[in-house]
Formats: C-alpha cells, sequence, structure tokens
C-alpha cells in the first residue's frame, strides 16, 4: 500500500517533504518514516506497551498516528515547526473523528525537542534524525534524568541513523543495542534503511 493510501485510511495526511526557507543549523527537513518501514519494525519488535511513545520532530504525526492505531498506547509528537504543529493538530481532529472510541491519548507539543519535559511514564523515543547531534545529546539527558528519576523500562528507536548518532549510544553507559532491523527492499540501494533499537539500562 503506499503512502497516500495508508494516510487514507487512517483520516491524515502525512505525505510529502517540506524544506526550510533558511536552513537551519540544528533542525532537519520534515520527511515522515515510510509506512513499509514502520511495517518492518513493528513485525520484528513489539514496542513497549507499559509507558507512553514520544516521537522527537514528529512533524505532521505520521508516527503517532500509525503506533496508536496498532497498539492503542499514549503517543505524543514534538515538533518546533508552528507550520507542521497545525498539519499535525488537523490530523489529530480527523484521527479522532474517524476513531472516536479507540484507546489511547494522542497529543502534540509546539516547542524545541531539548525543552520537553520528559513525562515519568515515557517508556519509547523515536528519532528519525530530526536534528545535529548536539539537540540530540540534549534530548537524550533529558530522558536519562527521567529515568533516574523515576526508574522503568525504556527504549530509544533510531530510524536511518547518522553516524554521529550512533556513535553517541555506543558510547553512553546507560544504552545498549538490542536489535538492528534492516528494510531489505530499501537497503538495496541504501544501507542506512534499518532500524537501531537501544535498551535504557538500570544503573
Amino acid at each position: 500500500m503506499d503512502e497516500r493510501a495508508m494516510d487514507k485510511n487512517l483520516h491524515i495526511k502525512t505525505a510529502g517533504v517540506r524544506e526550510w526557507v533558511h536552513q537551519l543549523a540544528h533542525y532537519n527537513r520534515y520527511e515522515a518514516t515510510p509506512y513499509d518501514g514502520m511495517d518492518y519494525l513493528f513485525d520484528q519488535h513489539a514496542v513497549l506497551k507499559s509507558g507512553s511513545f514520544i516521537d522527537f520532530g514528529c512533524g505532521k504525526g505520521r508516527v503517532p498516528f500509525y503506533v496508536h492505531s496498532l497498539f492503542s498506547v499514549d503517543t505524543i509528537g514534538i515538533e518546533m515547526s508552528s507550520v507542521l504543529f497545525q498539519d499535525a493538530m488537523n490530523n489529530l481532529l480527523d484521527y479522532r473523528q474517524a476513531f472516536p472510541k479507540k484507546k489511547g491519548m494522542i497529543s502534540f507539543e509546539c516547542m524545541l525537542a531539548e525543552r520537553f519535559v520528559i513525562p515519568s511514564d515515557a517508556a519509547t523515543f523515536y528519532f528519525f534524525n530530526p536534528f545535529s547531534v548536539e539537540v540530540f545529546r540534549s534530548v537524550i539527558r533529558n530522558i536519562v534524568s527521567s529515568l533516574e528519576s523515576s526508574p522503568r523500562d525504556a527504549e530509544v528507536i533510531l530510524y536511518y541513523p547518522t553516524t554521529a548518532y550512533k556513535l553517541f549510544l555506543q558510547s553512553h553507559p546507560l544504552f545498549e543495542k538490542i536489535a538492528e532491523i534492516p528494510i531489505t527492499h530499501l537497503q538495496i540501494h541504501d544501507n542506512n534503511e534499518l532500524f537501531l533499537v537501544y535498551a535504557y539500562k538500570q544503573p
């Protein structure tokens, strides 16, 4: 099923790419995770259901909606662009109208990722290269602080991971890589088409 057909099934509009008129030093363009990529991920790795799922740089909200539709867990999308945030909110209205009885909360916050206060129940943290490794380090630091304050199982999922992201988590004493999930039909053209999952190691 193509991107727009899956959008239609979910009653949302998330296809396309959005470039910034003025290049931002630490924040990247909008491009949604492919649906078939998420199919590969969740066929081989079950999302943690004991806490909420947070997508940093969620754009129009594709990943939060898709995860919610599959698992009925609470999902939160963090987006710094007010334009993309409004698109996500419009999608939320249409999604909730189409699926009014679906369990689990979906919410979106318009703010810089490093300023977002990590909820004490957040368990899964998703990144599709939304910003520089400098911002990524700040967000991971906030995540660790929350996990130390409220100990719980947690994991970080990277899609199309950059070398900088991988090196940072590989050297982090509190995270361990537990899964590497290639999107095989896409890796024919690009070896970076994969997901990496890192579990939090409670001290």
